[in-house]
């Protein structure tokens, strides 16, 4: 290869990226995730940065890693390629297939290894970045690579992640997920990790980007419809792939077998710390489910005609899972609503037991506890039974029964997954699969809370629907001088 006088080349990033992207140009963390949906452009848009650092950098070695190692040529290798034709910079790489690496005029290069095969992942001499393409890599894998990347040949070191977010089981049990994503409630943002070493605390960055085909102006109109035709031929693949949000993959039994999350799930950011979708007009409806592990649990609705938004859940773990912390915890979001107050839940928490102080049980305590809000209490005498109540929300879910609509806010991540992975028992009831919990070592139901404290909601605030649901669809009579349940909504 001949030897070429180093220069730097630049371009007007406006020209050849999308506007979604342009902020990224700069970023220098040690990770950076872009996520999302297909068609966005994000790999396109790692490669075209990748391609000028490696032209620009003294010293720039790259690893190209995918599950497998015979994967990259068709993967990254392959967009590097097209994108250097496409920026007419081709000429300065050689694309070698054996070994499969890209070769820049200054000596820099991309070199593929594949975690096949983790021996050969330990086996580069000071490699500067690495670019995760699709593939969330194991954690021990990951481990591997991001040891061996510690140069002090280059200026900074940067490990990139380009993916769609499905995994395999809960995907808030996700390694990956734990690592970058958990008590995040935006979808893109900047944050850091702590580790401490010996007497001091070292600091590595990482920028989540989130972005789907909306976000690339080159996309074809074709590719667009086809996207948009998911959310009704594959409403999952819809959610993965259009909407670019978090998923598992599909399973069967499920008890709320007609959820579905791209249509009875809806955007719910935070500004200002406050769901987008609150209106502090509406009452906030709350409803409580009192197991204690793995978390104890409240959701937060609001409620307009007929349509039932979940906006918010708190469910808080040890040492926070008490009925009085979550209230404390509802108070400090909630503090300056004066819309009013309605209080729903788990009839058993009507009973005293060993969690409360003597003379009081739980809803005494919620209460007292949130009397600033002036709540009215509609907690029924007994819980509607399991199945029954599990139809009624699954005909809502799939058929707007009695024109009603269950809305859940994607930030209810514990709620969402209850829907998803809650499996249905032999006799039709909730199958409450139990798990030990890896921070506390206890035994607990991993599904069935939020959305238990849901269906005490939903039965509640909507009596008589419910009521008429239980009676095949047929209308109760009315009985004129009796009064109407203080219960119904």
């Amino acid at each position: 290869m001949k030897c070429v006088r180093r220069k730097t080349i630049e371009v007007n990033w406006n020209d050849i990226a999308n506007e979604r992207f342009v902020p990224l140009t700069d970023n220098r963390d040690r990770y950076l995730l872009l996520w999302g949906g297909r068609g966005s452009s994000k790999s396109v848009f790692v490669a075209q940065t990748l391609l000028l650092r490696c032209l620009n950098e003294k010293y720039f070695r790259y690893i190209l890693i995918k599950k497998t190692f015979n994967a990259i040529k068709d993967a990254q290798w392959e967009t590097l390629k097209q994108t250097a034709e496409a920026m007419n910079i081709a000429d300065l790489f050689e694309f070698k297939t054996a070994p499969l690496e890209i070769v820049c005029v200054n000596g820099n290069k991309f070199i593929a290894r594949g975690c096949d095969d983790t021996a050969k992942l330990k086996s580069i001499k000071d490699p500067t970045g690495a670019w995760y393409e699709e593939d969330i890599p194991s954690e021990e894998d990951f481990i591997t690579i991001t040891t061996s990347i510690r140069s002090l040949k280059a200026a900074y070191l940067q490990e990139i992640f380009t993916f769609n977010p499905e995994v395999e089981g809960d995907y808030t049990q996700h390694w990956f997920y734990k690592k970058f994503f958990e008590g995040k409630h935006e979808v893109s943002f900047s944050s850091e990790i702590v580790a401490p070493v010996k007497n001091t605390e070292v600091r590595f960055g990482y920028t989540s980007h989130h972005s789907t085909a909306d976000d690339n102006r080159f996309l074809p109109m074709e590719f667009r419809a086809f996207l948009e035709s998911l959310k009704v031929s594959n409403p999952y693949y819809y959610t993965i792939y259009a909407l670019g949000r978090w998923g598992n993959k599909q399973i069967s039994g499920q008890f709320y077998k007609l959820f579905n999350y791209a249509t009875n799930g809806v955007e719910n950011k935070l500004c200002n710390g406050k769901p987008i979708l609150y209106n502090n007009s509406l009452p906030l409806h709350i409803s409580f489910d009192f197991n204690v592990n793995p978390y104890i649990t409240c959701t937060v609705h609001q409620i307009n005609g007929k349509r039932c938004t979940q906006i918010d859940e708190i469910c808080l773990s040890t040492p926070d899972n008490t009925t009085s912390a979550v209230c404390r915890e509802f108070t400090r979001r909630y503090q300056s609503h004066r819309g009013g107050l309605f209080i729903y839940g788990d009839p058993t928490g009507m009973q005293e037991d060993t969690r409360s102080e003597r003379g009081y049980n739980d809803y005494v305590i919620i209460q007292r506890e949130l009397a600033q809000f002036h709540p009215s209490l509609r907690v029924l005498r007994k819980a509607p039974a399991v199945r029954m109540r599990g139809d009624f929300i699954n005909s809502v879910f799939k058929t707007n029964y009695g024109g009603l609509q269950f809305v859940i806010g994607y930030n209810c991540v514990h709620t969402i997954n209850d829907y998803l992975f809650c499996k249905e028992a032999a006799d039709g009831t909730k199958e409450k699969e139990k798990a030990k919990d890896r921070n506390t070592g206890v035994t607990c139901e991993k599904y069935g809370h939020t959305s238990d404290a849901n269906d005490y909601l939903y039965t509640t605030a909507f009596a008589s629907t419910f009521e008429t649901y239980q009676r095949g669809g047929k209308p109760m009579m009315p009985m004129y001088g009796y009064n109407v349940s203080r219960n119904a909504y």
